[in-house]
């Protein structure tokens, strides 16, 4: 595994066991380090965006697409070597899972638009209903992920931790 992907699993390994011992345990660990990808993941999405506004001059909305698309790969390869590092997926696997992967997060943007939206016209308020969304789409997230790419498509017993997503 690379020096810098080492530290980012060492990071979420830490926050996500953090976490788990200040909420009692109650939650399960690899769902903890799915929000801590996910918390990182929000932050590769806004430097990314940031980036492509001041380097390319872009309109917002090929900047912020661009920045949806690297933060989720981002999301992926991180989930794929802590989250669910006992099914880390491999060569085509590793892409077929991306492509899963992408399918599944795009249904959970839905859930969560969906959720939000039907919450706002009850409650009148943006925050609530905002993470509503936030939690039906992240759990969404999480189960599918976790049952359709690394269940599914993993083939074999306990692999070790992946190194890195296969080279071309």
């Amino acid at each position: 595994m690379r020096p810098a992907l080492t530290a980012l699993v060492r990071l979420v390994d830490g926050l996500a066991q953090l976490a788990h011992r200040l909420m009692g345990r109650r939650l399960p660990l690899s769902l903890l380090s799915f929000g801590v990808v996910g918390s990182l993941g929000v932050g590769v999405h806004m430097a990314v965006l940031q980036l492509s506004l001041a380097t390319w001059s872009a309109r917002f909305l090929p900047a912020n697409t661009a920045a949806m698309l690297v933060a989720t790969a981002f999301n992926y390869l991180l989930n794929n070597a802590a989250t669910f590092r006992q099914q880390a997926l491999r060569g085509p696997r590793w892409w077929l899972g991306f492509g899963l992967y992408l399918l599944i997060t795009s249904l959970g943007l839905a859930a969560n638009l969906g959720v939000a939206q039907a919450v706002h016209q009850h409650t009148h308020r943006p925050a609530a209903s905002a993470l509503a969304g936030i939690v039906v789409g992240a759990l969404w997230n999480y189960l599918m992920s976790r049952t359709l790419v690394w269940r599914l498509l993993h083939r074999g017993g306990d692999a070790p931790a992946p190194s890195e997503p296969p080279r071309p």
